[in-house]
Order: structure tokens, then sequence, then C-alpha cells
């Protein structure tokens, strides 16, 4: 927490092209030999992390793992460091990267040992301080960069006036880094996206004659060792954890020291706690971290195990005018407030395991952390709720405050990053999402997010998906109301979904049997309940039962019922009952099961499920599946064989032609009929029998019926006298009923034009040829018959 703090929203980020190489102002070079060529496929590193409002800090090309601190300071204020980065390329070979570094002198930079040139990029106005690395073999994969450097450091100025950085005490120095000060004492890539361990070796002057003039020097993570030398005591800190460049820590003083364990939900954390030995006394420092133990246990409960690699607290004389989470081991100035002291064992959570991945993400830090720190003294201390306390704050700030101007996410002011309705209106958007999504669903988005997250960063667009996805809810007007948008967002109503059944749930109903279900909705929350709409799946009611006259505030669409909750004053409740009655013959002895949903925001389900046993008779066993044998052609008959039933059923059969019922035809035999070509037949079994359901079993549909064949197929005859000028008649044998029989004469093998009816006479033309007959016998549904007659002697001229 620094004084003030905002939250912010991803926003798009644009970067300037002017950022791939820097203006060459107040330039620092060291002398060094000529690089070598860069290979083709090297590259220049880029000098930005792409913030939105810090587009000068961090840089890419490469991933740090560690930091090696190893910082001498000086009485009088100055300080000699090396600074060891171990990282990873994160692309292509790096012909040159960049550092963020402001202020003091660069001595010497190497590359995995080999000096290497270095540049000093500085322009205060743009906040551009980089030092510019240009190893004489380009990086790739695993390298180490070390950088020797000295000098006084000095704060940096924020752009709303606040001071952080390294900044002189009373008897000495304390690092705070939020959000870019880190530059100010080591070399960084200056952004909360690439965290790394560290190690930071923090050396000050030692008196051992006059013991009250030496400084200890506190660092995050755990006290590896103090090492004593001729005049100097080291104090070696290891952070075995992730941690941002901006949470990192140095604080040298005169300090009374407490070591020892705190206790967790299980099992413990080492502490190392200081306090200015002048303040000590006054500070509360003793008191504060006895509520240690209390205060860490009551976070876990709610949003999980303590992710800190130790615990402890660091109390001293600055004049900053804010107090920081620095990882571990927060820092307070003079005093330790108990709700201040909650914020910042909070941010270890939110903010230090899980950091912003854009300053603009900052209200993912500093809302958690003031919303936990009003639950915890609540829960420990017997102070405001957290819906008492950010509800009577929205109630009490006018619509026209200056307190809703700047959005909660998405501003792109870095001088509003930690303006005070950030803090207050970040804990406020959480109260609003418990109050909409209810305490369950509230509690696992903050847990998962921690639990999926910690190590590394997330931004304000994650923790909506994240959202969306443990409520199931669209929350796209939401989140626009209470982060984005700069006017006053309505404060959701929070009420109790309860449905109940008359009979109560778990009774029997019997077929005809009355019965109702009611939903009734309760206003719990803090504003009156409107535009609540609540649905219920009627899929299973409907199957089962009749409904009655709905009344009017519920509507049924398809097997939805929808409930339009009327306007419900605060403790008030409003309920509605649906009337219905079981079916006379009711499917089966499956239960009514109903659930309520609540479409709109803010309902906590009491109870939301409920289900009424239906008493209907069984069906008949066993009630096997009819089958069907038998040539699928007209005029050709089925039969169905039916299968064992129970000796007490009685038994009617029906055929059916594609699924519909064929007049008459109730016999467990079937014959084929015009009607039925091209259709697909099957044979259905109905069962009755006293005490059970009416059983019904369909055979499988049969194949397509196909045409019928003639039966009588005898080929014609001819009666005359071969030769020219004399008729010839055909000889038709009988057939079928129904039948049109119609001819073609023939000469040899070639047919005779418009010789086609049953006479025919013989022309000149056919002297000397065979002739023939061919009849083609159709009937509808039946397939044609073909014939043809034996040929005659060769026609003969005309006697």
């Amino acid at each position: 927490m620094k004084l003030k703090r905002t939250p912010l929203a991803t926003t798009a980020v644009l970067l300037c092209a002017s950022l791939a190489v820097l203006p060459q102002a107040n330039a620092e070079s060291a002398p060094a030999t000529v690089p070598t060529t860069a290979p083709a496929t090297a590259v220049v590193g880029g000098q930005t992390s792409g913030d939105s409002l810090f587009p000068h800090q961090g840089n890419t090309g490469y991933d740090v793992q560690h930091y090696d601190i190893d910082l001498a300071y000086a009485a009088g204020g100055s300080i000699t460091a090396t600074t060891t980065i171990d990282a990873v390329t994160t692309g292509e070979p790096l012909s040159e990267y960049s550092l963020d570094l402001e202020g003091l002198t660069v001595d010497a930079v190497s590359v995995d040992g080999t000096a290497a040139p270095f540049t000093r990029v500085t322009d205060e106005d743009e906040g551009i301080h980089k030092l510019v690395i240009s190893p004489t073999t380009p990086v790739s994969d695993a390298f180490t960069t070390q950088i020797t450097y000295s000098g006084t450091p000095t704060a940096h100025t924020d752009p709303d006036g606040s001071m952080e950085g390294w900044t002189s005490t009373t008897n000495g120095a304390v690092a705070l880094n939020e959000p870019v000060g880190a530059m100010t004492w080591f070399p960084t890539n200056n952004t909360p996206t690439d965290k790394a361990t560290f190690t930071t070796a923090l050396t000050v002057p030692y008196n051992a004659v006059l013991p009250f003039l030496n400084r200890t020097a506190v660092s995050t993570g755990v006290l590896d060792s103090v090492t004593t030398a001729a005049g100097t005591r080291t104090f070696t800190w290891e952070q075995p954890h992730q941690q941002a460049p901006y949470l990192a820590l140095a604080a040298i003083g005169r300090y009374t020291s407490a070591e020892g364990s705190v206790a967790l939900t299980e099992g413990t954390t080492e502490e190392w706690s200081y306090a200015n030995t002048v303040i000590q006394g006054t500070s509360g420092f003793a008191n504060r971290r006895a509520q240690l133990s209390p205060m860490l246990q009551a976070i876990e409960r709610s949003y999980g195990t303590y992710p800190g690699a130790s615990i402890g607290v660091v109390v001293d004389t600055s004049t900053l005018g804010y107090a920081l989470e620095t990882q571990d081991r927060p820092y307070f100035e003079t005093t330790i407030g108990q709700n201040t002291l909650i914020h910042e064992l909070a941010h270890q959570w939110f903010g230090n395991a899980v950091s912003p991945t854009d300053w603009s993400d900052i209200w993912l830090n500093e809302g958690p952390a003031t919303f936990i720190a009003t639950q915890v003294e609540a829960e420990l201390y017997g102070g405001d709720s957290t819906e008492d306390t950010y509800y009577d704050l929205w109630d009490s700030t006018a619509a026209g405050s200056a307190f809703w101007t700047t959005p909660v996410a998405g501003f792109d002011d870095p001088a509003d990053l930690f303006g005070a309705p950030t803090y207050n209106r970040g804990a406020m958007t959480l109260e609003a999402m418990r109050s909409a999504l209810g305490d369950d669903a509230f509690g696992e988005i903050m847990r998962t997010w921690i639990e999926r997250y910690a190590g590394g960063d997330a931004s304000t667009a994650e923790w909506i998906a994240l959202s969306e996805e443990i409520s199931g809810r669209d929350l796209t007007a939401f989140f626009s109301d209470w982060l984005f948008e700069t006017d006053k967002p309505a404060w959701p109503s929070r009420w109790t979904l309860d449905l109940s059944t008359a009979p109560a749930p778990g009774a029997t109903l019997d077929p005809e049997d009355p019965f109702s279900l009611t939903l009734s909705a309760t206003n719990v929350g803090k504003v009156a309940q409107t535009g609540s709409v609540v649905t219920l799946d009627a899929t299973s009611l409907l199957a089962q039962a009749d409904l009655g006259a709905l009344p009017g505030s519920v509507t049924l669409d398809g097997t939805t019922l929808t409930w339009a909750v009327p306007d419900n004053a605060v403790g008030a409740t409003t309920e509605v009952t649906i009337p219905a009655t079981v079916k006379t013959e009711p499917p089966s002895s499956n239960p009514v099961t109903l659930e309520a949903y609540a479409e709109t925001l803010g309902a906590t389900c009491g109870a939301c499920n409920a289900a009424l046993e239906i008493n209907a008779p069984q069906q008949i066993q066993p009630a096997p599946t009819p089958t069907i044998a038998g040539t699928l052609r007209l005029d050709r008959q089925l039969t169905a064989t039916v299968g064992p039933w129970p000796a007490a059923a009685d038994l009617t059969y029906q055929w059916l032609r594609d699924g519909a019922a064929v007049d008459g035809a109730t016999d467990t035999t079937y014959d084929l009929t015009l009607a039925d070509l091209d259709a697909r037949m099957s044979f259905e079994v109905r069962g009755t029998q006293e005490g059970f359901l009416p059983t019904t079993r369909t055979s499988e549909p049969t194949d397509r019926v196909g045409k019928g064949v003639q039966s009588r197929r005898k080929r014609p005859g001819i009666d005359g006298t071969a030769r020219v000028g004399r008729p010839l008649r055909a000889l038709v044998p009988a057939r079928d009923a129904g039948t049109t029989t119609t001819y073609q004469w023939y000469a040899g093998k070639k047919p005779i034009k418009k010789a086609t009816s049953r006479w025919f006479t013989i022309t000149k033309k056919q002297r000397g040829k065979r002739i023939r007959v061919q009849t083609a016998t159709t009937k509808t549904g039946y397939l044609d018959v073909v014939k043809v007659s034996k040929r005659t002697k060769k026609v003969k001229k005309r006697t």
C-alpha cells in the first residue's frame, strides 16, 4: 500500500517506434574494444516492456532468472555495488540489450566473464534511464551480466509527486520501489512481468567497540548469513520465490531485531522483524508482531496457504508518507496501524504472489488488500463488515463526486496510480462482486486467482475471464459498470432464491394427485430488488404432470417456466405458486425433478432443487418386440411374430405403413396391397393388464415394399397366312385382371412402323421376311411382362 492505490484494467498498449532505439541524450559510455560483427540472426533487444503507464520501463529479449546484489553502504550514504544477473534469451540471440538504472556511476560491465561496452541513455522528462549493453559476442540462451557501479543513490519522483527508490532515514537508508524505484539502487528489468529469485548481500560499517552505532541491513526472503570482517558486517538474504523488482527491499538502520517463528494454519514460517531503536517502543512493534499469526491464519482461511518465504515487519523513520508491501517483510513508517498491517499482509497474496501484468492493473493489488483488511478486522477485532463498509461508502458518496471520475481500471495517467479512489473503489468492486455472485463463487474466484497465477503476473482481462468461468455468468456489463465507466454504478441487489413444493419434496404422488411448487425471493441486501428473473426447467414436470392456470408473472416457453420477480423491498419476501396435477396415466415412476435458476445477478440459492416421487404403474413384463417375416412384394403376405407376453395380458395388433395405422390390419398376418408400394411396414403390439401401464412394442420397420410379379406370363401366338396383303392377328393368352397389353410387329429384327395394334396387314415391304409380334403387359404396381411370339414363315408374294 503506497498511501494511495489505484486499480487499473488492462488497456491497449501503444508502443512508440522511437523506443526501439532511444535518444542518445546524456550518454555515458565505457571505453572498450569494438564489438565483433553480430551474426545476421542476432537482434537488438527492445527497450520497453510495453507498460501503458510507464512505456520507458522494462526491456524485452530476455527473461531474468536471478539477481545477485552485493551492495556496500558507507556511513555518508554512498554505495559501491556489484549486481550479477542470470538471464535467458526469449527469442533470437541479442547483439544488444538494456537494463534500467537511474543515477549512479557504472564502473564496469561484463557478459559471461568478458568485458562488454555499454552506454547510458537518460531523458529525465521522458523517464528514460537505460543501461545499454553491447556484448562482444551476441548472447543466446542462458547468459550472465555483471555490473559494477557506485555513487550516492537518489530517490525517484513519481508522477504524483511522491518519492520512491533509495531514500535516507535518520540513521541509514531504505529502498522502496513501487512502481519503478528499484532502478535507483540496482540495474534491473524494471517490470512486474519479469520476476526472478534474489540474493541480496548488504554490507554496512561495523564498530566492535561502540556496538550501539552498528546498523542492521534487511531485505526480503530468509536471512542466510551474517558475517563480520574488519570494520564491516554483511547480511545476506536469499529470496527463493519469484519476486518482482518493485518488491525488493533494502533497509539499513539501527534496529531492534526480533526473530522466531509464526504459526500458520498448518506449520510455521520464520520471522525476521526490525524496528528503529528510537521509535521501537512507540511504533506498536511488539503488539503488531503478536498479531501476525492470527492475521495470517485468517487470510489463509479464505485465500489459501501463505505464499511467502518468511514473514516480518520493518518500521523506520523515513518521511515518505506510506507503508509498502515489500515481499515477505512489509515496511512501515514510524508506526504500524492494525488495518495497514492486515493490508500489507494481504498483499503477500494479491500483488506479491500474483503481480500486475500492466501498472494499469494495480487495482488487482490494492482492491483485494483493502477488502481483506476490512474483512479480517471484522472477523478478528469486531470491525464493520465488508458489506456495511463499502455500501456505506457507496451510499454516502454523491454521484457527482470526483471519486467516480477516474476509472478503477483503464486510466491512462500514471499520476492516478495511487489515487485514494482506487483502493476503496477496488475494494467496493469486490464487495459488489460478492453481492452479485454470492459468497461461494466470489471466494472461489479469489482463491483460484492465487492458485492459477501465483509466481507470475495476471491482468484485469484475465480476472474478468476467471470470474465468468467460475460464476458461469456473462459479466461484461457488470465489470464495464464497476471498473471502466466514470459514473456512479448501481449497487447490486442481493437476494435468496428458494423453491418449495406442496407436498414437501420427497413425497410420493399418485396419478391425478394435485400438487404445487412455490418460488420465493427474499431481499437480503442493501437496496431494493428490481428486474430479477428466475427460470425453471419444466421438462420433467411437463412429462409427468399437467400445469394449472399460470399466475400472471409466470410464462411457459417450450419447457421453460419463467418468473418475472416483482420489485422487492429490502428485507421483504415475494413468492409465486404454480399449480399442477399428476397425469392420469403418467409414463413412468420417474420423479418430477425441479431446479430453479436465477437468470439475473445477486441470487444465492437457499433450496433451489426439489423432487416429488410419482407412483405410476409399471409397464407389462415381459413385453418382447415383435418381428416381421415375409417377401416384400405386392400380393405377398407378411407374418408377425409376437413373442412371449404374460398370459394375463390382453393383446391387440396393428400393422403400420410408414408409421401410420393401416385400417383393418389387426391380425398377425398382412397381405401387401398397392397402397403399400414403396412403403416401410411395421407391426405394433399393445398389451393391457390390470395393475400395469398399457405397454406398446413396435417392430423395426421393414425395407421398402417392391412391385408385384404378374402371374400369367405366356407368350403370344400369330393367326393368319404370311402372304402380302393378308391380315395377321396376335393371339394373346389370358392375362391377370387389371392389365393392359400393347403390341409391336416385327419384320425380321426390325420393328414395323405404325404396326402397334392386335391386327396387322402384310405389305410388299415384308416380302421374304419372317413376321413376329411382341406384347407388353402392364399393371399398376407390378413389373411389366414383355413376350415375343414365334416367327412366321417367310412372307410370300400375293396370289
